[in-house]
């Protein structure tokens, strides 16, 4: 009862706060200057020789699929940081735990309970920017990813894993720590991707000891392996590239992948996802107040 009671506080506090209606403005401008742009993209792009209309519009629409979802991943994930990094911290700062703790709730109920609230908000935002962009494209070209709740899936995992980062810091550091800790987590993930690329052409000799690196750095912080994974599932199938004008090695990049997410990667994000908001209750049991 406490989990959602302090759940439906999070909820209204963060609809009360001037930066959701501050996001939810700004998302429709975006969406809407998006539908211009890709519209304008389309009425001067002329197809390739030998390639129908509807086949490039088809190739354009997958292209433009793939950037677009990168941006929103790059969005959604500053916005996960910046929304929770005080989740904890914050109100420990303000003194609201310090009148709410000796109230008949569980300090773990408090943080669960607030987990479950920013989780719910972003992975919410996360799936209606996510099919609202699908949507303006597959109006314009008529491209849709056949398996985008895959994609969808582990979009939302990306999310979940920074807010448990978030959450577990948030009760161990102060907030500005917190947020730095996150966002270099973060932007730090994609490095082993780029060097593993840059080697697999330099010095493909040492390409297995560069993918070692690689698994470790993904176990740490997963969301970039997590985004390979999705981009996968935001690809037709292989076989249609030559069909649509794409070369077989289009999406082959640091930042995209042809190969889907090892399963066992995958059982592991979802354990990381549950264990770091658990170990930031058993945290906040110690916390002083």
């Amino acid at each position: 009862m406490g989990l959602l009671l302090i759940t439906r506080f999070t909820l209204l506090e963060a609809i009360r706060r001037r930066l959701f209606l501050t996001v939810l403005i700004l998302s429709l401008l975006i969406i809407a200057a998006f539908t211009a742009l890709l519209s304008k993209l389309i009425s001067v792009s002329t197809p390739q020789d030998g390639l129908s209309p509807r086949l490039f519009l088809l190739g354009v629409g997958v292209v433009v699929t793939v950037l677009v979802i990168w941006m929103l991943y790059l969005l959604c994930s500053a916005l996960t940081i910046v929304f929770t990094a005080n989740m904890i911290s914050g109100e420990v700062d303000a003194g609201t735990f310090a009148v709410i703790v000796p109230k008949p709730l569980r300090r773990a109920e408090i943080v669960l309970g607030k987990w479950l609230g920013y989780a719910l908000i972003i992975c919410l935002y996360t799936a209606l920017m996510f099919f609202a962009f699908l949507a303006v494209i597959y109006w314009q070209t008529g491209y849709w990813p056949t398996q985008a709740p895959y994609a969808l899936a582990l979009l939302e995992l990306v999310m979940l894993a920074l807010l448990g980062i978030t959450t577990l810091c948030s009760t161990l550091v102060p907030t500005i720590v917190t947020g730095a800790i996150a966002l270099m987590l973060f932007i730090g993930a994609p490095t082993a991707s780029i060097v593993q690329f840059i080697v697999r052409f330099v010095r493909p000799d040492a390409l297995q000891s560069v993918q070692n690196i690689t698994t470790l750095i993904n176990l740490i912080i997963p969301t970039d392996a997590l985004w390979h994974g999705a981009s996968f599932y935001l690809l037709p199938p292989i076989t249609d590239f030559a069909v649509l004008g794409l070369g077989s090695q289009s999406f082959d990049t640091p930042f995209t992948s042809q190969q889907q997410i090892a399963p066992a990667l995958l059982i592991w994000v979802i354990l990381y996802c549950i264990a770091l908001p658990v170990l930031a209750a058993l945290r906040f049991q110690r916390r002083d107040l």
